[in-house]
């Protein structure tokens, strides 16, 4: 399947929706990755910092029991403080909208000052437009 689309058709793929789910987290929740630098953001999966008075857990937890989207964990020093939205596979915009739309609602179902919707059309603006 790889082979099929072409290796830099693939990468540039990845690329592309990951650039997605960084406008959601960045323009759209106004939050942050966990990467330091742009240049150390990857293609591959997003670490999205929860603010200091939330706990990561919980929004994975709400994420998994109430909409039954996974999402992953930080480990170690970052457990509790990130939540991880993957990018990386037989992927599309609109197979990774939900992930974007499920952790959203998994945020305001915990308290988080976001608005709703606010993700999902910097993730779409972007696709859209690119």
């Amino acid at each position: 399947m790889l082979m099929e689309e072409g290796l830099d058709n693939v990468f540039a793929r990845h690329h592309r929706l990951a650039e997605g789910v960084r406008h959601a987290v960045k323009d759209g929740w106004g939050l942050k990755l966990c990467a330091k630098e742009e240049k150390w953001e990857s293609d591959t999966v997003s670490a999205i910092v929860v603010p200091e008075d939330k706990d990561a857990k919980e929004v994975i937890a709400t994420a998994y029991n109430k909409y039954h989207l996974s999402l992953g964990a930080g480990l170690t020093q970052v457990a509790g403080k990130v939540f991880r939205i993957g990018h990386l596979g037989d992927l599309n915009e609109l197979m990774l909208a939900s992930s974007i739309v499920g952790a959203e609602m998994a945020m305001l179902d915990n308290g988080f000052d976001i608005k709703a919707g606010s993700g999902i059309a910097a993730a779409s603006d972007y696709w859209r437009n690119n």
